[in-house]
């Protein structure tokens, strides 16, 4: 069935070559193998899935979490290939507060040789602070976490579950932030660097490009949150996106993929039209707040991949 191409970081010689990110030339590569007619611009593929005339072999072109790097990258490469893009924006960072999620990723791209010295001085600090935790670092559960996301190694997915399932937010925030000072990482350079600005929202919405919502501070795990906590977190992106652009935002993607049928009331409440995943995995009676996505890196690492 159709579905939703998505990106999130990119690499060059200002922004890092963090996990999963790619290259300009990565992009222009998997553009280029695919059939120009297939990728429908974003207001195009917004009008058909209304109409339900969305064609098996139609895709589309997504962008989360509003990062800088995807408009000093990703878009000079869209403007060559003529095409028009999904962008879905969390707002807390555009009100002066920070998202931990990619600021903890940046740390431990910028900090460590190698992801996986991450996860080994992450794993330690886990096991020193709370050794009753320690068998989770070598369960199945925690290696088999996140099954359905085939890019994931071993250790991502054992960082992943505690992080998720075994850490409360306090714990984790508190052994982040002891191996950041440890580390003397510097977070205003880094924020400085992370996410865009208001300006550029507007000129993507100027240019024809659709901005839609992605909540207001991007939990990891929005579906367990009580549904007054998820209305306002949908409620506050919605204002800001209104108030930023003159326009209601009528699309969005799921933070995490995490949402339960509370989510979709809410947003259906809030007259979202049409809602993203983050992966193509099968879902009963499929809605139009449930459209499927492909990550870009299971695209790029396929190298026989040929346009279905």
């Amino acid at each position: 069935m159709a579905y939703g191409i998505m990106f999130h970081h990119f690499h060059d010689a200002i922004h890092p070559q963090g996990q999963g990110a790619i290259s300009a030339d990565d992009l222009k590569n998997l553009l280029g193998a695919l059939n120009s007619a297939d990728v429908l611009d974003a207001p195009v593929w917004l009008e058909k899935a209304m109409a339900g005339t969305l064609e098996p072999h139609h895709r589309c072109l997504t962008f989360d979490d509003a990062l800088l790097c995807q408009y000093d990258i990703a878009l000079p490469v869209l403007k060559q290939f003529g095409k028009k893009a999904f962008w879905f924006i969390y707002s807390s960072i555009f009100q002066g507060n920070l998202e931990p999620l990619e600021l903890y990723r940046y740390f431990r791209t910028v900090a460590f040789a190698t992801i996986d010295d991450f996860y080994l001085d992450f794993f330690a600090m886990v096991t020193t602070h709370y050794p009753a935790y320690k068998p989770h670092i070598t369960s199945d559960v925690a290696v088999n976490y996140l099954a359905d996301f085939s890019f994931y190694t071993r250790n991502d997915r054992i960082f992943r579950h505690l992080r998720d399932e075994i850490l409360t937010t306090e714990a984790y925030a508190q052994l982040m932030t002891e191996m950041m000072a440890a580390h003397h990482f510097d977070t205003k350079r880094a924020v400085s660097q992370l996410w865009m600005n208001p300006d550029h929202l507007v000129a993507l919405h100027q240019d024809g490009h659709i901005i839609g919502l992605h909540s207001n501070s991007h939990p990891t795990r929005l579906g367990r949150l009580p549904p007054e906590q998820q209305l306002q977190e949908y409620v506050a992106n919605t204002t800001h996106l209104e108030r930023l652009l003159g326009v209601s935002p009528c699309t969005m993607a799921h933070p995490c993929n995490s949402y339960n049928p509370d989510t979709l009331r809410i947003l259906q409440s809030l007259g979202v039209k049409i809602g993203f995943r983050s992966n193509r995995a099968e879902v009963e009676q499929r809605t139009l707040l449930e459209m499927p996505r492909e990550d870009h890196i299971n695209l790029l690492s396929a190298q026989d991949y040929q346009p279905q």
